[in-house]
């Protein structure tokens, strides 16, 4: 009989879903590593049973339901699952050819954008021991820009309202899963080789605010509180109701040179060292050499006021490197928020999965 159950036969599958509560066939799927914990709580009471053993069985309670993945590489396709995900506001993409734009500005002041719930389909070449969790929400998510400026990568922290499995009678799956997808093995990669960088005074100087001969390598993270409320509707399950974000943060670790722009007076440390904080506005912008249609490269650009909150020491390659590390801040003027980001790929908004309404 042969073996079943291997670990190279994993696979990770996504949809967005048109509606918070209905789980959606996966619509596409990604090349990720890592594996959904499903906690179900089961619970002892404390009772006195006459036995030094467990008499008493134990109950379920509210379970946990998460995803830590691994990103190895960074695509262009994949950063609308990332964006729609953490924010939602059921953004769809505008373009008519092959090129598909997908500009975010996400709210953090009311009115706030509506969550994205994702459904998450993962197992392997046994199909009856398949999950398919629902309400899916990333909970956090950074992107790795490496030393040497190879591939980017990252890692998505994703919390799920629901599980079902296609080996349980108690929580079947809805439809047929696991759909039949394969991933894109030809993709287009994000690589910190394409990216520039950009810092200024105001959103208007960043055209002109390119850093130059500085930034060895990065991190930007997007991280926040999530609200799960459950109801007392009489639906005989634990699954969660609503989802709601409760803080949001978005963070830039930059590893730089000790350039003029880095340090010394009027520079980027001079402004971290201030007595009152100094509002920066930061650009990061990757363009590939690979076009998405004749004359459109693929391509990221995301901006955010930021203002520096700490400094350290570090060294690359026998030279000194200043970490600076900066918050995205609320700037209700002429930026008009706190973080924007435009992606210029090839996926199509049937593949990450239909906006709800």
């Amino acid at each position: 009989m042969p073996v079943r159950g291997l670990t190279r036969l994993r696979r990770h599958q996504f949809s967005r879903q048109s509606a918070f509560g209905t789980a959606e066939a996966a619509t596409k799927a990604y090349l990720l590593s890592g594996v959904p914990e499903v906690e179900l709580n089961w619970t002892d009471p404390e009772v006195d049973a006459g036995s030094l053993v467990e008499v008493a069985a134990p109950h379920r309670e509210a379970p946990d339901l998460t995803a830590p993945l691994d990103i190895p590489q960074l695509r262009y396709n994949y950063i609308p699952k990332l964006l729609s995900g953490f924010f939602g506001g059921q953004i769809a993409p505008t373009g008519g050819g092959t090129a598909k734009t997908w500009a975010y500005n996400p709210a953090s002041v009311a009115p706030l954008d509506d969550l994205d719930p994702f459904t998450y389909e993962f197992g392997d070449d046994v199909e009856e021991d398949w999950y398919q969790l629902q309400d899916g929400v990333l909970e956090s998510f950074e992107i790795v820009i490496p030393v040497g400026l190879g591939a980017c990568t990252g890692s998505e922290s994703w919390r799920f309202g629901s599980v079902a499995s296609t080996g349980s009678t108690d929580s079947p799956v809805t439809g047929d899963v696991p759909t039949d997808l394969s991933p894109d093995a030809n993709e287009t990669v994000v690589y910190g080789k394409d990216l520039a960088i950009y810092i200024a005074d105001t959103e208007a100087g960043l055209a002109a605010g390119q850093v130059l001969d500085a930034l060895y390598s990065g991190t930007v993270r997007f991280s926040g509180d999530l609200d799960l409320k459950r109801y007392a509707n009489g639906t005989q399950t634990f699954e969660v109701s609503e989802v709601a974000r409760a803080t949001l943060m978005v963070e830039y670790e930059l590893r730089l040179a000790k350039t003029t722009d880095i340090v010394g007076t009027g520079s980027e440390s001079d402004h971290w060292m201030s007595d009152q904080a100094v509002d920066r506005y930061i650009r990061l912008t990757f363009t590939s050499t690979v076009e998405a249609q004749g004359g459109t490269p693929y391509s990221w650009t995301m901006s955010s006021p930021t203002r520096y909150r700490t400094r350290t020491e570090d060294a690359e390659g026998g030279n000194s490197v200043v970490v600076l590390t900066g918050r995205a801040w609320y700037d209700a003027g002429t930026f008009d928020g706190f973080y924007k980001s435009t992606v210029v790929n090839t996926l199509t908004e049937a593949e990450l999965g239909e906006a709800g309404s």
